[in-house]
């Protein structure tokens, strides 16, 4: 083959790879946008526990969240926003005490402290809920949020983790169908010095 020859071969093969390329970063592009989109049926919530406390985060789509304040509206919900999030932040603080039912044994803890916030992309409402860490033993989390929602089709993906960030649990939905999820809580580990703690990566 000629140097011409060659020339157009090193030109095809370059644009067949530069095709590939952008083909590849649209594809990632998409599949990214789709897990950024918050579904409107599921949740998404983490367990961590700390050496004094445990804190459930809890991300529901909004609409979900407004379904709580007012399970049968007979208008149309609002649109979250910046502008308008304030006014709401007092009920679904109230609601945010309600998210979860968690048993510690046979004792239902109760909590400590309750945080809202909008997230980034203004789909989903951000909780943070503070309960005492309970003591090592059986545990179990219930999702009572979604019997006051009208809808059968909600429900919340969960993990549990550890201070070292280690996954104790985890279930895909929990639902009306499947309210439970039960698992032994270990005692407080206390990390080495040179140990350093992993940070548990959020499901949402």
């Amino acid at each position: 083959m000629d140097g011409l020859g060659d020339t157009r071969s090193e030109m095809t093969i370059m644009k067949t790879l530069t095709i590939w390329r952008w083909f590849i970063i649209f594809w990632v592009l998409g599949a990214t946008k789709t897990a950024w989109a918050h579904d409107p049926f599921l949740s998404y919530t983490d367990v961590l526990l700390h050496s004094n406390e445990m804190e459930v985060k809890c991300s529901l789509a909004c609409r979900a969240a407004l379904l709580l304040l007012n399970p049968n509206p007979t208008n149309p919900l609002p649109d979250l926003d910046e502008d308008n999030f304030d006014f709401f932040v007092p009920d679904l603080k109230q609601q945010g005490e309600k998210l979860f039912e968690i048993r510690a044994g046979g004792t239902v803890l109760a909590e400590h402290a309750v945080d809202v916030r909008l997230n980034s992309a203004a789909d989903g409402v951000d909780f943070t809920i503070i309960f005492p860490r309970p003591p090592a033993g059986p545990l179990r989390i219930s999702p009572t949020y979604v019997k006051r929602l009208p809808d059968e089709g909600y429900g919340t993906a969960l993990s549990v983790f550890d201070e070292a960030g280690r996954q104790l649990a985890f279930d895909a939905n929990l639902n009306l169908k499947n309210m439970n999820l039960n698992l032994r809580i270990p005692p407080p580990s206390k990390l080495a010095a040179n140990d350093a703690p992993q940070t548990a990566v959020p499901s949402w």
